[in-house]
């Protein structure tokens, strides 16, 4: 009976010290004949004050999710992950605007989708002379995306604004245009020595602009650049035929 009392006391001391605990606690207990008793204490968090809405309503409100867990708050950041506040931890962090918006998450963004790489067109082919004008040209590809960044729909819009041109033996060009087939020649190089196998190639600079929610267009004032592949080339020695 004195162990039933005893157990009795306990149990109630627990009832009382649970309204003030943690969300969890252990208790243990050891009577007089030796035998040890684990009482476990579970105290579930109070409600959050969005209980009141619906899944749907929750789901289609545009501000991060607040939860509640015990004493803390808990709200999804935009930069990926849960941030939580409460006594002692940081503040919720601000609900984004367009001014969090910036040149740097732009190009960010477009290097993530990757800019049109242009494979380099060579004439008169896969084999060329020396002290002969090579024609170089490309065939330039337009791109545009709409993208989410932060809760915005961002238009994003790339141009082509300079092509540097890489011949392959160590020599370069810079134009503003992309070049046309033979019979034109507005790129070309002349190789001076012979050669296996070099290996051509052409890099764009892109510009980029953009507009938020359909907003006014702006103009990053930073080109990203994209690298082509290279293609494989020859360069031979003209032969002298004497006519008979």
């Amino acid at each position: 009976m004195k162990l039933l009392r005893l157990i009795t006391v306990i149990v109630t001391i627990l009832n009382l010290t649970i309204l003030a605990a943690p969300a969890f606690a252990d208790v243990k207990v050891k009577p007089r004949d030796g035998a040890e008793l684990l009482l476990k204490a579970e105290k579930k968090a109070p409600p959050s004050e969005f209980k009141s809405r619906t899944a749907a309503q929750i789901a289609a409100d545009p501000r991060p999710k607040l939860n509640a867990y015990g004493s803390l708050r808990c709200i999804d950041a935009p930069e990926g992950g849960t941030r939580c506040f409460g006594t002692g931890l940081n503040a919720p962090p601000p609900t984004p605007t367009k001014a969090n918006i910036t040149d740097g998450l732009v190009l960010n963004a477009a290097r993530t989708i990757g800019l049109p790489t242009l494979k380099i067109q060579i004439e008169p082919g896969a084999a060329t002379l020396v002290n002969l004008d090579t024609i170089f040209h490309a065939n330039p590809q337009p791109f545009s995306r709409t993208i989410d960044l932060l809760g915005f729909t961002i238009d994003l819009v790339a141009t082509s604004a300079y092509y540097t041109w890489r011949h392959g033996d160590r020599t370069s060009q810079t134009t503003r245009r992309p070049g046309r087939p033979y019979p034109n020649k507005d790129i070309t190089h002349r190789y001076k020595r012979t050669a296996k196998q070099i290996a051509p190639s052409v890099d764009v600079s892109y510009s980029i602009r953009y507009r938020v929610d359909g907003g006014t267009w702006q103009t990053i004032g930073q080109q990203l650049v994209a690298s082509g592949p290279t293609t494989d080339l020859e360069v031979k020695e003209a032969t002298a035929l004497l006519a008979h």
